[in-house]
């Protein structure tokens, strides 16, 4: 797989990154001019910022895209690394022991992708068990003695409180999906 992104949207969204710190400096009271050795520090922390969400995001959309099926030498070719150095960037190394609750009482499915995540849960659902934290390639559940529904949806922030709005509630979000619960009366 090829890297298909035009050289043209490559060069917006640097723009639009640099342009973050840029409009922070603009914005700030009083202004950062970069005159003066004042204010370089508080620049830097937001340069940083902007970095390290950088990085998570990166993370992110890449567990995204190896649950739905994405090679790690795809993903290598699109960073421009091999397909080793992705899975050693990359590899999540969580195990179902790191997400085990301390009570143990946590159920742990492993290999859960953007294809199959939601017969898992609409089946997990059905037993009483509720989804507690979603993670790369992980739902964990806990049992209850009650059924639960499930929805996955992609959104931002207002599509977050327009479901909770509709008495779903929030369990978390792993880029690009938002995960929300909701019980069942008993049958």
């Amino acid at each position: 797989m090829k890297n298909r992104m035009h050289i043209l949207e490559q060069q917006a969204i640097r723009a639009k990154t640099s342009a973050l710190v840029l409009d922070w400096a603009a914005s700030r009271e009083p202004p950062f001019t970069g005159e003066t050795g004042e204010g370089f520090l508080e620049a830097i922390t937001a340069a940083h910022l902007v970095a390290d969400e950088g990085r998570v995001g990166l993370h992110r959309w890449v567990d995204a895209a190896r649950r739905t099926g994405l090679s790690w030498t795809d993903i290598g070719s699109a960073l421009g690394i091999s397909k080793q150095a992705a899975q050693q960037r990359f590899k999540s190394t969580e195990t179902a022991d790191d997400l085990a609750g301390e009570d143990g009482e946590e159920i742990v499915r492993l290999g859960a992708t953007a294809f199959n995540e939601m017969s898992i849960l609409r089946d997990e659902g059905k037993k009483g068990r509720e989804l507690v934290r979603t993670g790369a390639l992980t739902l964990v559940f806990r049992p209850t003695s009650h059924p639960w529904e499930y929805r996955r949806r992609v959104g931002v922030v207002p599509m977050i409180a327009e479901m909770k709005s509709a008495g779903w509630i929030y369990v978390s979000s792993w880029i690009p999906f938002h995960y929300f619960k909701r019980p069942l009366p008993i049958a």
